[in-house]
């Protein structure tokens, strides 16, 4: 039996830290009130250098007020993002001209802070200045001082904002461990921190800053039971069932693509995990410039928020989506977590209901049993390679069979036929028949506003897969700005 969601009561007026007003007067959230739906919010957030922590809090206050304002009590954040807590502490000239250098970029920025983006661009690109290895040494001989401000900074605005959190990650130690690792944290609505989650499957870019993580696990929250996927443990069908089988109502994916291909196969790979366990789903991508990657490509990716497809309006399994590759802003829906239950109960694909663990446990350990014993197929085999003059072995009945020519073998049927058929046959010179070429309109995929303020596209085969426009890192929409 999944544990009840208790939220709170329905208020008139509130306050940010977490009292309302109601009619009988004011008083504390509270939580022992069931509910059944549920607004989630999504960020897509543009990497950022803030020269302190005060300013990176103010510019996450941005998000927040937006998605408070659309009542959501889950808010998620990207992967990597919660990197932005090391540039305060890195006060060495290197890493400051890369501070100044991205302040320049801002649309915000004034004249003056252009033109001296400019020269500390120019001048750290001649220094060589790295903010990747100014980040190592950091976590080399700081790491508990990044975890205490990464804590201080999101378990103070999920109390601040009374929102369960779901934290971006960063190269963290673990707290079970000390060991470094692409490490997100979920903060309850007092602040307390209810669970981490490392990154298993790591990509080339954090080899060398973290080790992978252990397992998965579900994390208990005061909104539902919260399963968190990093990067592309998504694309394994195993971590999906396995949360699912935990008792995962949600699954909260966060990534950060420097490549279009990565991002298309984690929107697939989301999809189908959300849809494989019939589990609501929430992706936030990571977007615009990046200072922390060996190839220094931008981020790319279109957050979302995902339904089983018997859920959603278009039955495609998008709720919300965003509209563009590099742009920030804030994605909110509605989940109904009784329609969600029904599912399980009615669907023609009962996953939820029929599915044999017991059988099918038994089998998959001796599968993965059996294939920690083999070989890797990966690993080039060990051939002998023949002489110069050494002629190979024919096996020993190869010798001995008749040869028969084409034409003493005997004949079954024949099939005669003109080709080409004339459905397919090209019209001949000076015919009528014309054709026509209808190239693919070059103007943009329309995007539609939703009643809550997010974008989602409208239906088109090409959604997902069509490449992303090249990104500019000198281009930042002015979206979020709007909003500070």
């Amino acid at each position: 039996m999944n544990p009840p969601r208790y939220g709170r009561l329905q208020p008139v007026g509130c306050h940010a830290r977490g009292s309302c007003w109601l009619p009988g007067g004011w008083m504390e959230w509270t939580k022992d009130v069931r509910v059944d739906k549920l607004v989630v919010a999504c960020i897509q957030q543009r990497m950022r250098l803030p020269w302190s922590l005060e300013q990176y809090q103010e510019d996450l206050r941005r998000f927040l007020r937006v998605a408070t304002a659309k009542r959501a009590r889950l808010i998620v954040f990207p992967e990597l993002a919660g990197l932005m807590v090391a540039p305060p502490l890195l006060a060495d000239f290197k890493s400051s001209l890369l501070k100044r250098a991205d302040q320049g970029r801002s649309r915000s920025a004034t004249p003056w802070q252009r033109l001296s983006g400019a020269a500390a661009r120019t001048l750290a690109r001649l220094l060589h200045a790295d903010l990747r290895a100014s980040l190592a040494a950091l976590l080399d001989v700081s790491a508990p001082a990044v975890w205490q401000a990464y804590q201080e900074v999101f378990a103070g605005l999920a109390r601040e904002f009374g929102v369960v959190l779901v934290a971006p990650s960063a190269y963290l130690p673990d707290p079970q461990d000390g060991v470094l690792r692409n490490l997100a944290a979920v903060f309850g609505s007092n602040g307390e921190l209810l669970g981490t989650q490392a990154k298993v499957v790591l990509h080339p870019d954090d080899v060398d800053m973290a080790q992978a993580g252990q397992s998965w696990n579900v994390i208990p929250t005061e909104v539902g039971q919260l399963g968190l996927i990093l990067g592309s443990d998504v694309l394994y069908p195993e971590v999906g069932r396995l949360l699912a089988y935990q008792g995962a109502e949600i699954l909260a994916v966060l990534a950060a693509c420097p490549e279009p291909a990565l991002y298309n196969k984690i929107r697939t790979g989301i999809l189908a995990r959300m849809q494989d366990n019939q589990l609501f789903a929430v992706a936030s991508f990571l977007v615009g410039h990046n200072e922390i990657g060996r190839t220094g490509k931008s981020f790319v990716g279109k957050s979302a928020i995902f339904a089983p497809q018997e859920l959603t309006p278009r039955l495609n399994g998008v709720l919300v989506e965003m509209g563009n590759y590099r742009s920030e802003g804030v994605l909110t829906a509605e989940w109904d977590f009784p329609a969600l239950r029904a599912l399980w109960e009615s669907s023609d694909t009962p996953v939820r209901r029929q599915l044999p663990l017991g059988q099918t446990g038994k089998i998959l350990a001796q599968l993965y049993g059996r294939l920690q014993g083999l070989p890797n197929v990966m690993e080039p085999a060990t051939l002998r390679t023949l002489e110069v003059n050494e002629t190979p072995t024919l096996p020993a009945s190869a010798g001995s069979e008749e040869v028969h020519s084409l034409d003493d073998l005997p004949v079954i049927s024949s099939i005669t036929s003109r080709w080409p058929p004339p459905s397919t046959a090209s019209p001949r010179r000076g015919s009528q028949a014309e054709t026509t070429d209808d190239p693919l309109p070059d103007d943009p995929l329309p995007v539609e506003e939703v009643e809550d303020g997010s974008w989602v596209l409208p239906p088109s085969p090409a959604a997902s897969t069509s490449p992303p426009p090249p990104v500019s890192s000198e281009d930042e929409t002015d979206e979020m700005d709007a909003l500070s």
